[in-house]
């Protein structure tokens, strides 16, 4: 009788668990959705074609509105890397957060086209796989 009580009482937290992780990433997703969209410029920085399009079409299905294509001068970049180009920490955690992308830098511009650009870089499979 205690086995079968046992047994019941860790189905129930184990039924508690499952629902409480899952529960736990939809809210994320749908505190995510509350917030206001960022905006990026993606940027091509490894010269593979169409890859500011499609990077930017995959990151498009989040809240994160993409403003701006465009390419590197020179395609010089192994790792894909956040420019902040506003110093707004909060939405530079949101953007790793919902890209993968650790990597960033300053760059702060007085009137920037969007807050952060995206020089995605030969790594960028590994983005896009999230």
């Amino acid at each position: 009788m205690y086995i079968a009580i046992a047994v019941a009482v860790l189905g129930l937290v184990i039924i508690a668990f499952i629902k409480g992780y899952f529960s736990d990433d939809r809210n994320a997703k749908d505190v995510e959705a509350g917030l206001p969209t960022i905006k990026v410029r993606v940027i091509n920085g490894c010269g593979y074609d169409r890859l500011a399009t499609d990077f930017g079409d995959f990151i498009g299905k989040k809240n994160i509105e993409v403003v701006e294509l465009g390419d590197t001068p020179k395609p010089i970049y192994d790792r894909t890397i956040i420019v902040v180009r506003k110093d707004d920490r909060e939405d530079l955690l949101r953007l790793q957060k919902m890209t993968g992308i650790k990597r960033f830098t300053m760059a702060l511009m007085e009137s920037p086209k969007a807050d952060f650009d995206i020089i995605v870089g030969k790594d960028y499979e590994e983005f896009m796989s999230k």
